[in-house]
């Protein structure tokens, strides 16, 4: 005689199961926060769904940004703000990761050639939001941040202004 067992159900994600998945990418960033932490690998501060990057002068963008002097504020070491991540979210899901850079240094130190207005381009000025180096240099933070988290790295979408 053959045991017929049920198939059990397919367990539906919901919002405790998502944040718990997401946990170990938050424990990294706090382990590497930057308001702590002043190793040079130290360049993230975790949110409660998703976290903000940071650079130093060692370690960003490249091009303009390492043509400005940084400094600590109330920071163990010099920094200045990059990026944001947020969990997207469909359902109960966390379905994405969503990316926003916003060179908010580069428009303070170099007012001349960039702008934080949403016309920049049509003013003759770069603009600091979702610059194409910005975004190459904080995805790759990300993906450094899920490897050392052992969690798999959902889709990167870039925000729109």
């Amino acid at each position: 005689m053959r045991a017929h067992y049920l198939t059990p159900p397919a367990i539906r994600p919901s919002y405790v199961s998502e944040h718990r998945r997401m946990k170990p990418v938050l424990d990294q960033a706090r382990r590497l926060d930057v308001g702590y932490n002043p190793a040079p690998e130290a360049l993230y501060e975790a949110g409660s769904a998703g976290f903000q990057i940071w650079c130093s002068p060692q370690d960003n963008p490249g091009g303009p940004w390492s043509e400005i002097q940084m400094f600590p504020g109330s920071f163990p070491k010099a920094v200045e703000y990059v990026a944001t991540v947020h969990w997207k979210w469909n359902d109960e899901t966390i379905v994405g990761l969503e990316l926003s850079t916003c060179a908010f240094a580069l428009a303070d130190r170099f007012p001349n050639h960039f702008s934080d207005s949403l016309i920049a381009g049509r003013i003759g000025m770069q603009s600091i939001r979702n610059r194409a180096d910005d975004i190459a240099w904080a995805k790759a933070k990300i993906r450094a941040l899920f490897d050392l988290a052992g969690v798999r790295m959902p889709t990167i979408e870039i925000a729109e202004d």
